[in-house]
């Protein structure tokens, strides 16, 4: 991933090729000289082209073909036959040139359109493994629909709308200057009048155009952002919207999203539109003056001759001219579209991705220990005031510890520093002597976390048990028994598809209480030494968050336990409980110890009945 370390302030058309490996660009390069040499076919057929208009105005008059016509049939060997016949051999040979110009193009642009998908693809999934490899903070720092569109779309549009452009662009460009190079060899004066004419028509419509070509894709980038995350947002609020009667509010606003990005489509369609249409006109007019000049200035032969390779150039000149234009309008867009990739790409530069192993499930753990060393560690948000303010916790193997505190506290910052979702300005963690991350890393699956935030995904129950491993590696006994401790078995056995039971997107087919007593049972799967729960059981009613915590004290010594909780009753069996204030643990005991001594965790104790 090398390739992706560079800086914005370079050039975009480097920045963009920066995502390619050396072996790319040779690609890319060889498919590039392969178009030029295509042109030349084409400039081929032009002049074969002019040469049957020659011969057909020879065969009319009864003259005899120029000494340009005769040494061109001469190459052919056609001198010796027949005109009629000759005009066959010629259009037929013009002809052949021509498709296999059209048809050899076509089979690049697929070649380099498919080869650019692929690079996407690739290039997609290695930014996807650095972006799950950075901190929560980074994470936080765009919206879901902002990355999602970076990490995807964004980078198709680099690599299909930019790159694989470009290519057709450089295509169309050699073909314009061997076009023109070969007008110059047969009337330099019309040539150099066509590649005055064209290129100051080019320029100008390129000048009208470029500045609201950049706005208007900068525009779609950032209103397809909106619109996708106007309706996520929508979808996840549905129900507050519907009590407030508010659906409509959000629909118009999408809708005026919606409206706002058809109107720059449009106006990047009308104005590839506009350049056609202008560019005809310019043919046209182009024509006319030359045979005007042609025909005050020279033989009859010889004008029809030039004005024939004119026009039939023109013909493969003009839709090469279009396809400039509106490459050009298309990659400044796309580029424009695509500069939410480009900076993920540069803030990401830096990060190490994440490496997959495939390996099977682990429910043994062999080595592990199940303990949690916190020692003098701060945190804070961008500089700010400390969120934790030297914090220091042991957990040891078997332990059942409790953190409480107000909201605000900082309890779930430092569930977030003790997995290593979060790098700590400083003190240290250690889980089984190493740090979070390579704990999880040496001993997958030895550690499990639930949150209340938890998601289930779209799919069965099966699927949502087995998150992150193949469904083959899961057994069923493995699915019984976590829902088994979750309190959650005897539904799922209720159920006609038992555990291929599907729950909809996000679980929506299962109440609240059922949602979060999967998650639980999901994070139990691979039979984990240590658990940490923040707030897991809160969305649950009293009975059945009794019953987990309950199977959950009877695992206490055969696992380790970290648990976070507004509910008191859930720490009532902890053998420490820590209690947090403004980031600084202001108490440490049992639970009657805490209610004793702690005045703020009495009174909490005592609003609950405890």
């Amino acid at each position: 991933m090398n390739r992706l370390s560079f800086y914005l302030n370079e050039s975009t058309a480097f920045i963009i090729l920066q995502l390619l490996s050396q072996r790319d660009r040779k690609i890319l390069l060889l498919l590039t000289s392969t178009t030029l040499l295509l042109a030349i076919l084409d400039l081929f057929g032009v002049l074969l082209i002019g040469v049957i208009g020659s011969l057909s105005l020879t065969g009319i008059s009864n003259g005899s073909p120029g000494n340009r016509v005769t040494a061109v049939l001469r190459f052919l060997n056609l001198d010796k036959m027949e005109l009629e016949k000759q005009v066959v051999v010629v259009g037929f040979l013009a002809a052949f040139l021509l498709l296999s110009k059209t048809i050899l193009s076509l089979i690049i642009v697929k070649k380099t359109i498919f080869f650019m998908s692929r690079r996407a693809a690739l290039i997609s999934s290695e930014l996807v493994l650095k972006y799950f490899s950075l901190t929560v903070a980074k994470l936080n720092m765009r919206s879901a629909q902002n990355s999602i569109f970076s990490l995807t779309d964004g980078v198709t549009r680099l690599m299909i709308s930019v790159i694989a452009a470009s290519v057709s662009l450089l295509a169309d460009i050699s073909l314009l200057l061997v076009l023109i190079l070969g007008l110059f060899l047969v009337d330099p004066l019309t040539a150099l009048g066509s590649f005055l004419v064209f290129s100051v028509v080019g320029v100008v419509l390129y000048m009208r155009v470029h500045k609201q070509v950049q706005k208007f894709g900068e525009q779609q980038g950032s209103l397809k952002i909106a619109s996708a995350q106007k309706i996520y947002d929508a979808l996840n609020n549905y129900r507050e919207l519907m009590v407030r009667n508010r659906r409509g509010f959000y629909a118009s606003q999408i809708s005026e999203i919606r409206f706002k990005l058809a109107q720059s489509q449009s106006m990047l369609s009308f104005m590839n539109q506009f350049n056609k249409y202008a560019l005809e006109i310019v043919l046209v007019i182009s024509s006319l003056l030359l045979a005007w000049y042609q025909f005050s200035n020279s033989s009859a032969v010889r004008a029809i001759a030039t004005i024939t390779i004119f026009v039939a150039a023109s013909t493969r000149l003009l839709p090469a001219i279009l396809r400039l234009q509106q490459g050009i309008i298309n990659i400044r867009a796309a580029i424009s579209e695509g500069k939410p990739t480009i900076q993920l790409i540069h803030d990401i530069k830096e990060t190490d991705a994440v490496t997959y192993e495939s390996s099977p499930i682990s429910r043994m753990h062999d080595g592990f220990t199940p303990n949690i060393h916190i020692s003098k560690l701060e945190f804070s948000f961008e500089k700010a005031k400390k969120v934790i303010n030297h914090v220091d916790i042991r957990i040891e193997s078997g332990e059942f510890i409790g953190i409480v505190g107000g909201s605000g506290a900082g309890k779930t910052t430092l569930l977030d520093l003790a997995l290593g979702a979060l790098e700590p300005d400083n003190g240290d963690v250690k889980i089984s002597g190493v740090s979070p991350l390579l704990a999880f890393k040496k001993w997958p699956g030895a550690v499990s976390y639930v949150s209340q935030s938890s998601q289930l995904i779209e799919g069965t129950i099966y699927e949502n048990l087995s998150l992150g491993y193949p469904l083959s590696e899961i057994k069923e006994d493995y699915c019984w028994e976590s829902l088994e401790l979750a309190n959650l078995s005897k539904y799922v056995e209720s159920l006609p598809e038992k555990l291929n039971t599907f729950i909809g997107d996000k679980g929506t087919k299962l109440s609240g209480g059922q949602k979060q007593r999967l998650i639980i049972a999901r994070a139990l799967i691979t039979k984990p030494r240590l658990l940490i729960l923040d707030e897991a059981t809160s969305a649950l009613d009293g009975a059945t968050e009794a019953a987990i915590s309950d199977s959950l004290i009877q695992l206490k010594g055969e696992i380790s336990l970290m648990v976070v909780a507004h509910r008191l009753s859930t720490l009532l069996h902890a053998d420490r409980i820590y209690f947090i204030e403004d980031g600084k643990i202001s108490g440490l005991g049992t639970f009657s110890q805490l209610r004793s001594e702690n005045a703020e965790f009495r009174r909490q104790a005592e609003i609950m009945g405890l």
